[in-house]
């Protein structure tokens, strides 16, 4: 939402990043026919009351990070040494630990995530991606596979 102030209200969104509040440019009033849309329809105002319970929760977010450390660098290390000792037949069995370890550093909120995939769910997925990729020298991984990988992923994540 542009113009809202963050937290310490140094800071100002203009709609694409934080600015210091004396470099923001002052809010412009919504045109007449604007206020009247958004008076008619207050199902698409964005509720005010959500900002303050997630700096009240602790706001603690750590997806990035997850990531990083020594923990995750051996693991990324070790997967790939595996896939390449067992010439990438591995992958399903190394990504799904590689999940599983990452979805365990991650925090949302102060709350944690799971990982309940399993190899044998990913291998069709790795499959048919792999196939499909070698066949079209790999157009298909870069503009399908990646997301289909992605959303294997993402649909097997849940709330600890």
């Amino acid at each position: 939402m542009t113009g809202q102030l963050s937290d310490d209200g140094n800071f100002m969104w203009n709609g694409n990043e934080w600015v210091p509040v004396e470099q923001a440019p002052a809010p412009v009033a919504a045109a007449p026919a604007m206020a009247e849309t958004v008076a008619a329809a207050p199902a698409m105002v964005e509720p005010v009351a959500e900002a303050p319970a997630m700096a009240e929760s602790g706001g603690d977010w750590r997806i990035l990070m997850a990531e990083s450390g020594l923990q995750m660098f051996f693991i990324k290390i070790g997967c790939f040494m595996v896939n390449c000792v067992t010439l990438f037949l591995a992958v399903p069995w190394t990504t799904t630990f590689y999940y599983t370890n990452w979805t365990e550093r991650v925090v949302l909120d102060g709350r944690k995530l799971r990982f309940i995939g399993n190899a044998g769910g990913f291998f069709m997925v790795w499959l048919k991606t792999l196939g499909l990729s070698m066949i079209t020298l790999s157009i298909y991984y870069w503009i399908w596979g990646r997301k289909n990988v992605a959303r294997w992923v993402d649909s097997n994540i849940q709330w600890v």
